[in-house]
């Protein structure tokens, strides 16, 4: 299959990941006496005004306004760094240590993060600002219900979840969230091309494509190995692999769903609207895999109590 080519995006050009350089200054800035929460709450607002300004860019299309919306995303970035940061400090502080996405409000605000960081690489790479108008949005709604709705107390983890495997397991489960996000993004962006091709301000139809199919490239073997490590877990921690929790049921769902969408464009050909459209749906298994799952069905990955 032809791989698409576009003009300046052909190579990374990898000095402008330097720019994540400034991101280190998240470690010495996490133990400034500040409440983990305020810095949540600075980020919370610099992902409004990222959405904001990306939203603007859009319509106006204008190098200037752009490049504030992209830097107010790094800086919102950098500020949730600190806040998770700030909030791992805290919690060794209070004798309750543990990375910080281990209830509601923290994997709400781990997942925005990680909704930012990955968008932010594919920009840097692709040279489109104007998939952020869709994407940016996402982590200032993660914030935003995690500061309205979640409980924010740190409390210890029960026993089931001191493990080595919680680390491995969540980042990687919550790459390939960030992951379906942004792909998710670019095949609305596409459906709407294609509903109004005359929307000039819209990048073209394939560089849509194109990212949304690499995000998922990308983190599907990222999914998978989340689904393994977790089975691991389980068997480390109750002896068996597998015991048809829910959230192991949904996550399967997706992973089928993906796995679809990649067999049928790899190897069927599928191409555009059709595949597109697949990633909407499969898009609504992932937020039933968080939301519907964790929220209201009991079990080990269970926020109902928050």
């Amino acid at each position: 299959m032809r791989e698409i080519e576009y003009k300046g995006t052909k190579s990374v050009e990898y000095s402008k990941f330097l720019y994540f350089l400034p991101f280190l200054l998240a470690l010495p800035l996490s133990w400034v006496p500040i409440d983990n929460l305020l810095w949540y709450r600075l980020a919370l607002y610099g992902y409004g005004l990222s959405s904001i300004l990306y939203l603007l860019n859009l319509f106006l299309r204008s190098k200037a306004l752009g490049r504030w919306a992209t830097l107010s995303l790094y800086l919102s970035l950098l500020l949730n760094l600190i806040a998770m940061g700030r909030r791992t400090y805290q919690t060794y502080q209070m004798g309750a240590f543990h990375p910080p996405w281990s209830n509601l409000f923290e994997a709400l605000t781990f997942w925005a993060f990680m909704v930012g960081v990955l968008y932010l690489i594919l920009e840097l790479k692709y040279h489109v600002r104007l998939l952020g108008a869709l994407v940016v949005p996402v982590s200032f709604l993660l914030s935003l219900f995690a500061d309205v709705y979640a409980v924010k107390e740190i409390t210890p983890l029960i026993p089931a979840l001191r493990s080595y495997w919680l680390y491995f397991h969540v980042v990687t489960a919550f790459l390939g969230y960030a992951g379906f996000t942004v792909a998710f993004g670019g095949a609305l962006l596409y459906l709407v091309k294609e509903k109004f091709p005359n929307l000039s301000f819209l990048p073209s139809k394939d560089l849509l494509e194109e990212i949304s199919y690499k995000a998922v490239v990308l983190v599907f073997p990222v999914w998978t190995l989340s689904i393994i490590l977790g089975s691991l877990w389980a068997y480390e921690a109750w002896g068996g692999y597998w015991s048809w929790d829910p959230k192991e049921v949904w996550s399967l769902i997706v992973w089928l769903f993906f796995g679809a969408y990649l067999h049928a464009r790899q190897m069927l050909g599928w191409k555009g609207k059709r595949t597109s459209w697949m990633l909407v749906f499969g898009y609504i298994t992932v937020l039933i895999c968080f939301f519907a799952i964790n929220l209201f069905f009991p079990g080990l990955h269970s926020y109902a109590k928050d």
